[in-house]
């Protein structure tokens, strides 16, 4: 986001409370939509997996000899099939989550606001320049290891979701 946009939008603390709880009633539908992104393409996929499993094995436990090729071939498809749906849907279908306010990623890296209570008090702290927020205390530590849960928008404050993500 250039600076210019930045300037476009309010922080937190210039939204009325009716404005604060619209942005949080359209954060709770996103998040409603984006969780079920997740588990809508699970079943099927895992059911068309589990029958392409089913027909390998098959193959080899309904005759004495080497396994019936068509039913093997069609195990091998279907299995294929699968790991390459998961793929495409992984990295193409995923919606990312917006902040209704400033309309930046919403898990993203932490800016100017603390992810836990949406407070701009974010300082760095220790050697490895792990943050802090001197609001709540919370020690923020990002990546593989984050001990956090994005309740808030880093970017412009407004507190979204209650339970985080």
């Amino acid at each position: 986001m250039t600076i210019e946009q930045e300037n476009n939008f309010k922080k937190v603390g210039q939204y009325s409370p009716a404005e604060l709880d619209l942005f949080q009633e359209i954060f709770a539908a996103d998040l409603k939509q984006y969780r079920a992104t997740d588990r809508r393409y699970a079943n099927p996929l895992l059911v068309v997996f589990l029958l392409g499993v089913a027909a390998v094995v098959c193959s080899y436990l309904l005759s004495s000899q080497p396994p019936i090729q068509w039913l093997l071939g069609v195990g091998i498809v279907l299995i294929a099939g699968v790991l390459v749906s998961v793929a495409v849907a992984a990295s193409s279908l995923e919606k990312q989550l917006k902040c209704p306010a400033c309309h930046s990623l919403f898990i993203d890296d932490i800016e100017t606001y603390c992810p836990e209570c949406g407070a701009a008090s974010l300082g760095r702290g220790g050697a490895f320049g792990a943050m802090h927020c001197n609001s709540c205390g919370k020690k923020l530590i990002s990546g593989k290891n984050r001990n956090f849960r994005y309740k808030a928008c880093t970017h412009c404050g407004v507190f979204l979701a209650e339970k985080g993500l």
